[in-house]
């Protein structure tokens, strides 16, 4: 195998893996992807590009990658959605799993079913079928506290 099919199969697979498993929580695939591309694109352009050489231009492109990117995409993924309804925070949830400190569980909003914590000013436990607030969201997990009742 040349480099070119080695670095263009390794940067569509960290791609892919970052966006189907990782959803874009994490970067750090997405980066070294990016960088496996730029070596295949390097490896593809020219003649007798060995591995060697093509394993520097990934490095190096990586690294370059991650530079660049880190810090505008951290911004990115801490900014509130834009886009109206599409905000978790303050909206309510139907618990489906219990959650407490010691276990997470699981709640429905908007039509799916999301990983939720129990938020860390909240004791005991929210049980199955009853509704919760989303007060915060992490990752692609949800913390939520109890449902203010009157």
């Amino acid at each position: 195998m040349n480099p070119f099919w080695l670095f263009l199969v390794v940067g569509v697979g960290l791609l892919a893996v970052e966006m189907l498993v990782f959803q874009f929580t994490t970067f750090w695939l997405f980066f070294i992807g990016i960088g496996a591309l730029v070596a295949a694109a390097f490896a593809w352009l020219t003649v007798d590009a060995s591995y060697l050489m093509t394993t520097l231009v990934f490095v190096i492109a990586s690294a370059a990658v991650t530079a660049l990117l880190y810090a505008p995409l951290r911004r990115w993924q801490k900014q509130p959605s834009a886009i109206s309804g599409n905000n978790a925070v303050g909206q309510t949830v139907t618990v489906k799993n219990s959650i407490s400190k010691d276990s997470a569980g699981l709640v429905s909003w908007s039509g799916s079913d999301w990983q939720a914590e129990l938020a860390a000013d909240q004791q005991g436990e929210i049980v199955a079928g009853d509704t919760a607030r989303v007060v915060a969201v992490e990752g692609i997990r949800l913390v939520v506290a109890r449902n203010n009742k009157g």
